[in-house]
């Protein structure tokens, strides 16, 4: 990358042929002169591996690496791509991409699935960075315009894959993509629907991930009342891993809804409850572990379990007699308008604290690459277990602090990247550091109960409010904090 500085009254530049230029401004006090960066092809490349090696491989979108280059790509889609790239180096200018990003999405052809594709990503960076309301605003862009051009039909992927079966796959994973990451967003915003669940689902689903990388022909793909019918079928059959993502995110939906309805539809609540049993319990033996027959971390299906605990942990903790606020001057913003679910039961407890030591469990998985996504779910496990040992404070100590010990680590390691898992483990560690606290004495550690642990929660969590996910709230206006 090549920085030259440009006097914006005369007009002259030198710019190599077959360069990308970023321009920022320096600001009046500086004079009318602007800082431009100049990717380079060997630039866009090197973002673009980086793309693919770190990020692709959990949300598998576009084409494969082999076909990204050579495909008519619109560079308002290859800038997200390279901003993306740039967050896995410090090599680039971060803030130039992501202004020079701005600028290309805010006019976007309303006829094209590409504009979809750069949308979707471009939310997930978003979010990723914490800039959560932008990243719902994003996001709500891209689902508009998914469903006006019918991506969620059967027949969009053939009309428009250009004869090209990989081409087709990807519109298809497209939707399913905006499908998982709407719903991800309405967990977080404790919607009781999202849009992406409210329209007709006849979208073929994705192929395996194996097939698609090596470029193969995929297979007749799979529709979703096949996916359904599988609970009755005579003989097991086989789906690949994206499938039960997917499964896992409307079970979610599920979650969302019957939580809604409060102590009034015990019904509902034990209905979703056998849904999400009845997902475990029906996944075929290869898909019940993360390493898959390659010997490789199967990332659909890590998500997969991931969605899954973390319903798990939406539908119950509520409802358990673990405490779900801190009683001291001000409340964990997470928990700050939470209200127990009446009446509550040992058994919802007993439910929760275990799907948060089945986060715990895959983020102590030999994994190099997390979606941003999984932040999410080790935060909400983080707190079911620091609540655990709140409410139970002289048993199995050691073992929630090695448990959030864990998944404070995997944050740390997502944080190298993403804003999101810096600001988070910065609180966290602060409740985990109030609530672990060695004896004074001995050294021992002493579990303390929430009103003893001495963690000033004013000052701890006054901008931690995109953690309040159980609470109903819709992020969508909060356009201060952008």
């Amino acid at each position: 990358m090549r920085i030259v500085e440009t006097d914006v009254r005369s007009g002259t530049m030198q710019v190599n042929q077959g360069a990308v230029q970023l321009q920022t401004s320096r600001g009046p006090m500086l004079g009318s002169s602007r800082t431009t960066y100049i990717l380079t092809k060997q630039d866009e490349e090197h973002l673009a591996n980086l793309y693919y090696r770190h990020f692709h491989p959990t949300h598998p979108v576009l084409l494969p690496r082999s076909r990204y280059t050579t495909h008519p790509y619109p560079a308002h889609l290859r800038l997200v791509v390279q901003l993306i790239g740039s967050q896995y180096t410090s090599a680039f200018s971060r803030d130039v991409l992501r202004d020079r990003t701005d600028d290309e999405l805010a006019d976007l052809p309303k006829d094209s699935p590409y504009a979809v594709q750069s949308l979707l990503l471009y939310a997930i960076c978003l979010y990723a960075g914490s800039e959560r309301a932008k990243a719902v605003r994003i996001l709500a862009r891209a689902s508009d315009l998914a469903i006006e051009l019918a991506l969620n039909r059967a027949d969009y992927a053939s009309t428009y894959g250009v004869q090209d079966a990989l081409v087709e796959e990807s519109w298809r994973r497209t939707w399913w993509e905006l499908y998982v990451l709407d719903g991800s967003f309405a967990a977080m915003q404790r919607q009781t629907t999202f849009r992406c669940n409210a329209v007709e689902l006849t979208a073929y689903l994705p192929c395996e991930e194996n097939v698609y990388r090596e470029g193969m022909l995929p297979p007749q793909p799979a529709t979703l009342e096949q996916l359904d019918s599988r609970f009755f079928a005579d003989e097991e059959q086989p789906f690949a891993s994206a499938c039960y993502r997917i499964e896992a995110v409307r079970i979610m939906g599920q979650v969302l809804a019957a939580s809604n309805g409060g102590e009034n539809c015990p019904d509902d609540i034990q209905a979703v409850d056998n849904a999400i049993a009845a997902w475990r319990l029906h996944l075929p033996f290869a898909k019940t572990g993360i390493i898959d027959r390659f010997g490789e971390v199967d990332q659909m299906i890590l998500q997969a379990h991931a969605f899954i605990y973390t319903a798990t942990i939406i539908l119950h903790f509520p409802r358990s007699e673990l405490p779900l606020t801190l009683p001291t001057a001000a409340d964990i913003a997470c928990a700050a308008r939470m209200t127990q679910a009446s009446p509550t039961s040992a058994q919802h407890a007993t439910k929760a604290i275990s799907a948060s030591k089945d986060l715990s469990d895959l983020a102590g998985l030999p994994v190099d690459k997390y979606s941003p996504l999984f932040t999410c779910g080790l935060v909400f496990a983080c707190i079911v277990q620091l609540s655990a040992c709140s409410a139970h404070p002289h048993d199995c100590i050691t073992q929630h602090r090695d448990r959030v010990a864990l998944m404070t680590g995997v944050l740390k390691s997502i944080g190298r990247s993403w804003a999101i898992a810096r600001d988070v483990i910065l609180h966290l560690n602060k409740i985990a550091n109030g609530v672990f606290k060695p004896h004074d004495t001995t050294g021992v550690v002493m579990c303390q109960p929430f009103m003893d642990s001495g963690v000033d929660v004013d000052s701890m969590f006054n901008n931690m409010s995109w953690l309040d996910f159980f609470p109903a709230g819709d992020m969508s206006g909060i356009d201060d904090i952008v």
